[in-house]
């Protein structure tokens, strides 16, 4: 699929002096000293079947890896010499965000392009800062180059951005990537057991994780885990698939005495345990067979 998308892109840039529908759909966005690169819908760009088939490869992972059901509208962007995207944060968007990479990565003539993802451990360097060393770029930033047909998925909440492209002035020789965010974070279901019989049951252990988590630190963000449970409906093991958990900074929780502290260094453990506990006591329905069922858990 990656191989037709790029075929399709390369054809409609084959001859420079031709002009036509595809040519036309380009916007040169441009917000100094924040963003410059050229992007298009990338519905408006490539055939309905290819959007259709792109959008259902990457909601099967996105169910199965994220339990997020659906995924924003598509950008089709590509960078020139001097494009860029300077460090920002799209909260707003979905608890994911996603890019997959058209780029010829390999055959390059250009330099720059790569992903640049601030490391999580940064926003809170205070804590365990080492007075006697040093931080360089590869110690504040991750960097993912953009090769070709790979789906890079990450906390959108973690500044991030793209490194400039210098060197080239040609599309065919630009970096090129399709990118958006993956939203609507619910359970899903694959197996013997039937969403409609699993659910009064889901919301049971739900509202029972709520009630347990109300005395745990506050935390922000998404913790997806997928229940893996036997024909006899007994939950046999618990896989955690994807996390940007982290305690709210500053918030205090009550202590033992009454009195207001600081969140522990354990915040995250205790929050895991007690989701743990939550599931591991369910007992849904017997089936014909095993099921296992995505859930993420949504901390705001």
């Amino acid at each position: 699929l990656a191989k037709n998308l790029r075929r399709k892109y390369n054809e409609n840039f084959l001859d420079p002096r031709k002009g036509h529908a595809a040519r036309f759909v380009w916007d040169y966005w441009h917000v100094p000293e924040q963003y410059t690169l050229i992007r298009t819908p990338a519905s408006e760009y490539f055939t309905s079947e290819m959007i259709e088939s792109l959008s259902s490869q990457l909601l099967k992972y996105a169910e199965e890896e994220l339990g997020c059901r659906n995924i924003s509208p598509m950008w089709l962007s590509y960078y020139v010499d001097g494009c860029y995207q300077n460090l920002h944060a799209d909260v707003p968007h979905g608890p994911w965000a996603f890019v997959l990479s058209l780029t010829d990565w390999e055959n390059r003539t250009f330099s720059g392009g790569e992903t640049t993802i601030m490391r999580p451990h940064i926003l809170e360097m205070w804590r365990d800062l080492e007075s006697n060393r040093g931080l360089e770029y590869s110690d504040i930033m991750e960097t993912v180059q953009p090769k070709f047909n790979r789906l890079t998925v990450f906390d959108p909440r973690l500044p991030h951005g793209v490194r400039q492209v210098s060197g080239t002035q040609d599309p065919r020789k630009a970096r090129l990537v399709l990118h958006g965010w993956f939203t609507e974070p619910t359970p899903f279901f694959v197996g013997a057991l039937s969403e409609e019989a699993a659910t009064p049951i889901l919301n049971d252990m739900m509202n029972n994780a709520i009630e347990e988590l109300s005395i745990m630190p506050p935390a922000m963000g998404i913790l997806t885990v997928r229940i893996h449970v036997t024909a006899e409906g007994v939950v046999e093991s618990l896989d955690w698939l994807s996390d940007t958990l982290v305690p709210r900074p500053g918030a205090k929780v009550p202590a033992l005495d009454g009195q207001c502290v600081e969140p522990p260094e354990d915040a995250r453990f205790l929050i895991l345990e007690a989701i743990w506990k939550s599931i591991a006591e369910v007992q849904f329905p017997e089936a014909n067979g095993g099921t296992n069922i995505t859930v993420p858990f949504i901390f705001e």
